[in-house]
């Protein structure tokens, strides 16, 4: 069904409604018209009337009925009038006009609409004096007025149908006029819908269609703008995402690198680079099955750092990430690529050698690389010995799981560490030891609390006089399970656990205070005690002496320190600083087991150093060898010509007292004069043996 135009319903609408104001005024005129004429015709009819029954007064009065007649024909001679009569006091008078409807009874009629036969009857009364005396009926025919209502009907029908038209001209001049600015508009919005924006219509006039074909035009610029915006606006969004595109391919590149990085960082070990536990778990678990499979021999090595926390006490911890650096390369460049050496945490390491061929194998590996990892290591302006404890255990030989495997490496290593073998293979025997080792390392702190320590002392005598001339403190652990612990069960541990200082300084207090009762008791005694490193290493440790001596009253002379050469070069300076302090205080001070590190002449010369000590290992060989005498003897010499004194250590027969006095020692100690004593067991020693008879230290 087509549909209408917009321009053609304005059309039809207008002529519509201009068609029906003309019917209304049209049929509103006709009714006026009518009611006007039939008015004018009743108002007509009645004067008429009136004028003749005044004309018919005379005639009726004198009964002249030959005037009455004329004037009846002279009235009917009027357009319109069908008859006339006159009626007098005695009668009809005069008739004439249409018999039938002077035949009919006369009813006056009031209105138009009223009469009928097409006739409007009306009357007036003749008077005289004021009297009615007769009166006059005429019949006017309404043919006429309907005929003329007709006509003007007639004639206003014609001017609607003009005026129809007109209007429809009219409405349609008018629509187009108006709808010129629509079409335009519409033109307008295809061109723009099209595409073309920015596209404007022609403005005519000031009246509302040409101020909206301007909003028109003002629009279609402003979406011409929008659209170079959003042009412009689209090109910079696909330039941002380029751009985009490039930075999360960058980006996505950086989180992969990340991401390998992160699983890097978390299978190994940051300082070291070397592979965490995480992974070293892994590759062990690896390495067994393989080794189940193929029936073949792996092993495991435990690596635990000796004196690592004093390394760290005293030189900082940047020293002690060197160290294990150091122990990192030392190991890389040693084992084989098919190796793994990984850091367990601390300055604890763990080593997997797929393809071994049994413990020697492993063995020989492992003291390679100790004796790799003991190379001096350079720190700042000081040279640092690294020493290691190496545990290994071979599969299947000593366990056939992993955890089996890494509990007899460890315990294997724990051996090492506490006698200081450097490298040992696991024995079913260190098993139940190395439990044992993990249960005291828990007590250790227990037993300081509960004041379960205890000292021994062993006797240095003159060799020149055979008089004692002090003794050394040797600690003990009175342990309420395990009986008398001695040193080396418990040391180790103390070093390991962080506890040597506490150690050492209750050690100090113990030898005080039985010092304090030795004096007491009359007999001034030296009392040799053994330092740590952490402990020389303390700048603070000097003071603390210094305020002990203090509180017991004991003469700085009484108390002497026993320092190893290994504590001193870790770092010489501080040694140096802190030996000099002690010495201020009247202690003295002396170097134990000289011979076995990498003493420093140029420090030696340094260190107000009362005495050294030779090792116990160089003491016992002299019988056996001549290059063990050579250096005990280059050992007192070198002690004499710095004006120290050479004290011998392990000291067990006859032979060995004599040689030592042949070469000029000063002190002795060993089982060749006393065992370590307990208090009053050496209190009861000095009083019977012959080598404290006549001894110098009572007072």
């Amino acid at each position: 069904m087509a549909t209408m135009s917009f321009r053609l319903k304005m059309i039809m609408g207008m002529a519509v409604i201009q068609t029906a104001m003309l019917v209304i005024l049209i049929t509103y005129g006709i009714t006026v018209l009518q009611s006007s004429n039939e008015e004018e015709l009743v108002k007509r009819t009645a004067t008429t009337a009136r004028l003749f029954a005044s004309t018919a007064q005379p005639a009726v009065i004198t009964s002249d009925l030959s005037a009455l007649d004329s004037l009846v024909k002279e009235v009917l001679s009027n357009p319109g009038i069908v008859y006339a009569r006159v009626i007098g006091p005695r009668g009809v008078l005069a008739a004439g006009g249409d018999s039938a409807a002077l035949d009919r009874k006369f009813v006056p009629d009031s209105n138009i609409k009223a009469a009928k036969n097409e006739l409007f009857n009306v009357s007036a009364d003749i008077e005289v004096a004021d009297q009615t005396y007769g009166r006059v009926e005429l019949g006017f025919s309404t043919a006429g007025i309907r005929e003329l209502i007709n006509e003007a009907r007639i004639r206003t029908i014609g001017i609607s149908i003009v005026s129809i038209v007109l209007v429809v001209l009219f409405s349609s001049l008018l629509g187009f006029y108006l709808t010129r600015g629509l079409r335009a508009l519409r033109n307008g919005t295809r061109v723009i819908s099209g595409g073309e924006l920015g596209y404007e219509i022609p403005v005519r006039g000031t009246d509302e269609l040409a101020e909206t074909a301007a909003d028109f035009n003002e629009m279609s610029r402003k979406l011409l703008a929008l659209e170079r915006e959003r042009a412009r606006k689209e090109e910079e969004i696909l330039r941002l995402n380029v751009e985009l595109e490039s930075r999360v391919d960058e980006r996505t590149q950086q989180l992969s690198q990340l991401n390998q990085q992160l699983e890097h960082q978390a299978m190994h070990d940051a300082l070291t680079q070397l592979p965490n536990r995480a992974l070293f778990n892994d590759r062990l678990h690896i390495t067994l099955l393989a080794a189940r499979r193929e029936k073949t021999h792996f092993a495991v090595i435990c690596l635990d750092m000796d004196l690592f926390k004093e390394i760290n006490d005293t030189m900082g911890h940047h020293a002690g990430d060197m160290v294990l650096q150091h122990v990192a390369r030392a190991c890389n460049r040693t084992l084989r690529d098919s190796d793994t050496v990984a850091r367990m945490g601390g300055d604890e390491f763990a080593i997997i050698m797929p393809r071994v061929t049994g413990v020697e194998s492993a063995t020989a590996v492992a003291e390679r690389l100790l004796e790799a990892i003991r190379q001096p290591l350079p720190i700042g302006e000081k040279w640092v010995q690294v020493g290691a404890s190496l545990g290994i255990a071979v599969y299947p030989d000593h366990g056939e799981y992993e955890q089996e495997l890494l509990h007899h490496s460890d315990a294997a290593m724990y051996e090492a560490k506490r006698k200081k073998l450097g490298v040992v293979a696991f024995r079913p025997e260190l098993s139940d030891g190395r439990q044992e080792q993990v249960a005291l390392k828990g007590e250790l702190r227990h037993a300081l609390e509960h004041k379960q320590l205890v000292l021994h002392y062993q006797p240095k005598v003159d060799v020149s006089s055979n008089r004692v001339n002090g003794v050394e403190a040797l600690v003990r652990w009175e342990h309420p399970r395990l009986g008398l612990l001695y040193p080396g069960q418990f040391i180790p541990l103390a070093e390991t656990s962080g506890l040597i200082k506490d150690v050492t300084i209750e050690v100090v207090k113990i030898a005080l205070r039985q010092a304090r009762e030795w004096l007491d008791a009359g007999v001034r005694l030296p009392i040799a005690i053994n330092l740590s490193t952490s402990n020389l290493q303390d700048r603070g440790f000097p003071d603390l002496i210094g305020v002990l001596l203090e509180k017991w009253g004991i003469p700085g002379e009484l108390l002497e320190m026993e320092v190893t050469e290994t504590a001193i070069m870790n770092d010489p300076a501080r040694a140096v600083e802190n030996i000099n302090k002690l010495v201020e205080l009247g202690v003295q001070v002396s170097i134990d087991d000289f011979g076995t590190g990498y003493s420093s002449m140029a420090y030696l010369q340094k260190l107000l150093v009362a005495k050294i000590k030779i090792d116990k290992t160089f003491v016992m060989s002299m019988g056996s060898g001549e290059r063990s005498e050579a250096i005990v003897r280059s050992t007192i010499d070198l002690a004499h010509n710095l004006g120290m004194k050479a004290v011998a250590e392990g000291v067990e027969t006859e032979n060995a007292w004599g040689k030592l006095r042949e070469l000029g020692c000063d002190l002795a100690q060993g089982y060749y004069m006393s065992k370590p004593l307990p208090p009053e067991e050496l209190t009861a020693w000095l009083s019977g043996s012959a080598f404290a008879s006549g001894h110098a230290v009572l007072t």
